[in-house]
């Protein structure tokens, strides 16, 4: 068999394959819309899909390989990535009463945009955290540079509870990159 012809049947056999993707494209896209194309202008589009297919499918294989590549290689590193932020018994600081913390974290605005309270604007957040702790939890500050998805370092301290020797729920109350601070 010519190669001219080993050619023209790759491509077809990549042909339908294509027409298949095309057809059901076109059937979603216009059933949601109540339209259905005209068989001529359907048949249209599949035999312009399968002419461009044939001729030039060489063109085509290396987009899909580099794309099948790529997208097993993002999973893979989105996968390895995906670090989700949670102090460590190693990033306690120093154990704190509830009283002891909230003198400590009143907000002092001179100009009053705030409202006098432990952490302000988020004094909510903070009752809805203190309702929630277990019974019998001690609270500790904790600080940790920590470096996130992006290899981008920040500075994060709060307060944890820790409950039986694990570490519990975390109050942040710090959060920046450290490139910001220099």
């Amino acid at each position: 068999m010519p190669y001219w012809q080993c050619y023209l049947v790759i491509g077809l056999v990549l042909a339908v394959p294509m027409v298949a993707i095309l057809a059901k494209e076109i059937w979603v896209s216009l059933s949601e819309r109540a339209k259905r194309p005209a068989p001529a202008q359907a048949l249209r589009s599949y035999v312009l899909v399968v002419l461009v297919t044939t001729i030039l499918w060489p063109l085509f294989v290396p987009f899909i390989l580099y794309e099948k590549w790529t997208s097993r290689r993002d999973e893979k590193q989105r996968k390895s990535e995906e670090r989700i932020f949670a102090p460590g018994k190693e990033d306690l600081v120093s154990s704190f009463t509830v009283e002891e913390i909230e003198a400590h974290e009143v907000v002092n605005d001179p100009l009053g945009g705030a409202p006098r309270l432990p952490f302000g604007h988020l004094h909510e957040a903070w009752e809805k955290f203190l309702t929630e702790l277990p019974a019998g939890t001690q609270l500790w500050s904790y600080a940790v540079v920590w470096e996130n998805r992006w290899r981008t370092q920040e500075q994060r301290e709060g307060y944890v509870a820790v409950v039986d020797d694990g570490i519990g729920p975390f109050f942040e109350t710090v959060n920046y990159r450290l490139e910001d601070q220099a």
